[in-house]
C-alpha cells in the first residue's frame, strides 16, 4: 500500500514547519535582548549611580535553545567609601537565560587589571588565569546570595611593590544571607577557600617556604556584616558582638603542618583577636625556619621547641610528633601555648 501526501497537506505542513521556525527564532532575539538587559542591570548595580560600565563587544549565541554571551573590553569603575575601585577585563563568557532561574553560569579566564585599597593602602593588581569557571545564584532582590568561582593556573602581580604570586588550583565560594541576622550569633556570611600549589610572594616565602602547598578554610562572618569595611562599621560590629567562626582550617607550608578550628574578633585597636584549637606537626622544623627568616631569636626557638616537645605525642613511630595546642593572638602576638612566637604587623584600616 502506497502512502501519498497530498499536495495541499505538504502545504500546510510546510507551513506551519516555516511559523514554528519564525516563531522560535522571534522568541530566541527576544531573550537575547532580554539577556543584554539583565547584562546591564548587572553592571549598574554592581558600579552604583555614579559609576562606569562599558563594554566593547558583546556576542550572544546559542541559537536557538541557549544563551552565551561573550563580552571583550570589559571596564567596571565605581567609589566607595575607601575611595575609587575599577575592574578591567579582556574577555568574559556568561551563561544566563531569562526563561531559567536567576542562575548565572560564567568564565572568567584571560587578563584582568583591578585597582582598589585594602585598608588604607591603594592596590594594582594584574592576573591572569587559564580557566575560572563559576556561578552566581541571584536572590529575591536580584542580588548576588551564592558565588561559586574556581580559578586554575592564575599569575598575580601587584604593581606598586612587585609582589608576586602563582597558583595552580583554587576555589571559593562565598554566600550571603537573604536578610540581616537578628543576633550576633547567626551568621551573615561565609566563606569556602582551597588553595593548592601557592608559590607565594618573596616577602610571605621567607616565612616557612616560598610554596604555599595548601590551604583551605571555612569561615562564617556572625552579626550584621561590617560594610564598607571601614573604622566606624568594624567599631559597630565589634561592640555589637560580632566575630569570625573559623569552623576548619587545613594548611601545609613548608615543614609546618596544621589543622584546626577557633574565633577571631576585633580589641579596641580594632586589630585581631583570636582563640584557636590547633594539631600540629613540624613544630621544631618550623620554629628552625622562623630564626632562619630574622622572625624570633634562636634562643627563643630553643625554648619554644622544648616546651612543644614536652606536649608532644607520635601517633605513629613512622610519623612525626603531633601536638594539640591552643594558639592565640593578643595585642598582635602569636602564642602557641604559653609561648610566644612572633608578632603581627599593624592593620590600619
Amino acid at each position: 500500500m502506497n502512502f501519498r501526501i497530498s499536495p495541499r497537506i505538504a502545504y500546510w505542513l510546510f507551513g506551519l514547519f516555516l511559523a514554528g521556525v519564525a516563531g522560535l527564532t522571534g522568541l530566541w532575539f527576544t531573550g537575547a535582548a532580554q539577556v543584554r538587559d539583565q547584562i546591564a542591570a548587572l553592571g549598574r548595580s554592581a558600579v552604583g549611580e555614579s559609576g562606569i560600565f562599558t563594554v566593547q563587544k558583546l556576542d550572544i549565541t546559542g541559537f536557538p535553545f541557549s544563551f552565551e554571551t561573550r563580552l571583550t573590553g570589559i571596564v567596571l569603575a565605581g567609589r566607595d567609601k575607601r575611595g575609587p575601585w575599577e575592574w578591567r577585563a579582556d574577555s568574559a563568557i556568561l551563561g544566563l537565560s531569562p526563561w531559567r532561574g536567576r542562575d548565572i553560569t560564567f568564565d572568567l579566564a584571560g587578563s584582568h587589571k583591578l585597582r582598589f585599597r585594602a585598608g588604607r593602602v591603594p592596590m594594582e593588581v594584574e592576573l591572569t588565569a587559564a580557566r575560572a569557571p563559576g556561578e552566581v545564584r541571584l536572590g529575591g532582590g536580584g542580588t548576588p546570595h551564592l558565588i561559586r568561582i574556581a580559578p586554575q593556573h592564575i599569575d598575580a602581580r601587584e604593581i606598586t611593590t612587585g609582589a608576586h604570586l602563582t597558583a595552580d588550583k583554587t576555589s571559593f565560594e562565598l554566600f550571603v544571607a537573604a536578610e540581616s541576622p537578628s543576633t550576633a550569633t547567626e551568621p551573615a556570611a561565609g566563606l569556602l577557600v582551597d588553595l593548592r600549589g601557592i608559590k607565594l610572594p618573596e616577602s610571605l616565602g621567607k616565612f616557612l617556604g616560598p610554596k604555599l602547598d595548601h590551604f583551605s578554610a571555612e569561615v562564617q562572618v556572625l552579626g550584621e556584616l561590617p560594610a564598607p569595611i571601614d573604622r566606624r562599621a568594624l567599631t559597630r560590629w565589634r561592640d555589637s558582638g560580632g566575630s569570625i567562626e573559623l569552623k576548619s582550617l587545613a594548611m601545609q607550608w613548608g615543614p609546618a603542618k596544621v589543622d584546626g578550628s577557633g574565633t577571631l574578633t576585633l580589641d579596641t585597636l580594632l586589630q585581631p583577636e583570636a582563640s584557636f584549637a590547633a594539631r600540629m606537626t613540624g613544630f621544631e622544623e618550623t620554629a628552625d625556619a622562623l630564626v632562619t627568616a630574622g622572625l624570633i631569636r634562636a634562643q627563643e626557638a630553643q625554648g619554644v621547641k622544648l616546651l612543644l616537645s614536652l606536649m608532644a605525642r607520635r601517633s605513629d613511630p613512622g610519623r612525626g610528633a603531633e601536638i594539640r595546642v591552643p594558639i592565640t593572638i593578643q595585642e598582635r602576638v602569636i602564642y602557641v601555648g604559653p609561648a610566644r612566637l612572633t608578632r603581627l604587623p599593624l592593620i590600619r584600616w
